[in-house]
């Protein structure tokens, strides 16, 4: 495992990114929305459920599907494993609300970090693009509710953040460089233990994001490449098809939707019980004089949470659309998306 670097090298220039978008098909259409089209091979690694760090035992997605008995398909989002219809005998493998999203396990940045380095002809120059919206120039540190405190120094320079950015569809990021071990730089930025959301070598050989919405992060690069981190058992990467979504909602749970959906519109209230938790929705029909809205009441072990969603528009389709969104995000939330 490589070592940590506690500082990124900032890039006042943004060049070195142009290539990226010409490379990229539509936002949230397919892998390559997010990792530049043309590699030959492209892989997922998966984000733990559980980790260490958060004062909890490593889980791995192939353990939560061996738990529920669901398959682990290339392209499974984490409730395609995560929430049986049937409970399974034994208790559930992991406690919290499902993998992290938008960064790195940080000890499967250090195995990807060098497993990446042989496979580029320009280890010591690469590229990493950081997000610009995690909001660390307003960063406050924890202290009593009656004590006054200011914000943290923003951990960007003033002229990183008033420079150029790599913009690319719906995200813009900053800029920084060094070897392939800079992809560690990032984690002690504001101690939120951020990687890059982007990286890759200067010579192209491949690719790394970790789209700020998504409970994995895509590698595109070539066939041994990947094949080097599939077979790699301190990781969990999965070769995947580079057209797969990103995202999607499995049949069965469109079902369970379908049905509360129906339930709500015709009676103004439906439960959506899953073993993870329960749905509690309440649905308030628009008229022409006043808004309606939609309420959502989610309750897990581990805690629960509201939704309000005004309705205005009193066209049919419109309110079964809303409702159906809202209510597939509630039950995702149960673990974690």
């Amino acid at each position: 495992m490589v070592g940590e670097l506690t500082e990124p090298l900032w890039s006042d220039t943004v060049g070195p990114a142009a290539w990226i978008a010409d490379r990229l098909t539509a936002f949230g259409t397919s892998v390559t929305s997010f990792v530049p089209s043309g590699f030959e091979s492209y892989a997922r690694i998966l984000h733990p459920a559980e980790t260490p760090e958060h004062g909890h035992k490593l889980v791995r997605w192939k353990e939560v599907a061996s738990w529920s008995g669901l398959p682990l398909h290339p392209d499974a989002q984490f409730h395609s494993i995560a929430l049986p219809r049937v409970p399974p005998a034994s208790p559930a493998s992991w406690e919290g609300q499902g993998p992290g999203q938008g960064s790195l396990y940080a000890p499967d940045l250090g195995v990807l970090a060098e497993l990446l380095r042989p496979r580029t002809s320009t280890p010591e120059r690469c590229w990493f693009g950081l997000w610009d919206g995690f909001g660390w120039e307003n960063v406050h540190p924890l202290v009593p509710s009656h004590k006054r405190s200011e914000a943290l120094p923003d951990p960007v320079p003033e002229w990183v953040r008033n420079g150029p950015r790599v913009q690319l569809p719906y995200r813009d990021y900053f800029l920084y460089a060094g070897p392939v071990e800079a992809a560690m730089a990032s984690l002690s930025l504001a101690d939120m233990g951020q990687t890059p959301n982007l990286w890759w070598p200067d010579d192209r050989s491949w690719f790394v994001a970790s789209g700020i919405d998504l409970a994995w992060t895509y590698v595109g690069g070539a066939a041994a490449t990947i094949d080097s981190l599939a077979s790699d058992d301190r990781i969990e990467a999965i070769a995947v098809d580079p057209n797969d979504a990103p995202c999607h909602v499995e049949d069965w749970l469109k079902e369970m939707v379908d049905d509360a959906a129906d339930e709500l519109v015709e009676r103004g209230t439906a439960t959506i019980t899953t073993i993870r938790g329960t749905v509690q929705a309440s649905f308030d029909r628009p008229t022409r004089c006043r808004a309606g809205g939609l309420r959502t009441e989610t309750t897990s072990e581990w805690g629960g949470g509201f939704g309000q969603t005004p309705l205005r528009s009193r066209d049919p389709e419109v309110i079964r659309t809303s409702i159906t969104f809202q209510l597939t995000n509630a039950v995702l939330q149960l673990v974690g998306g």
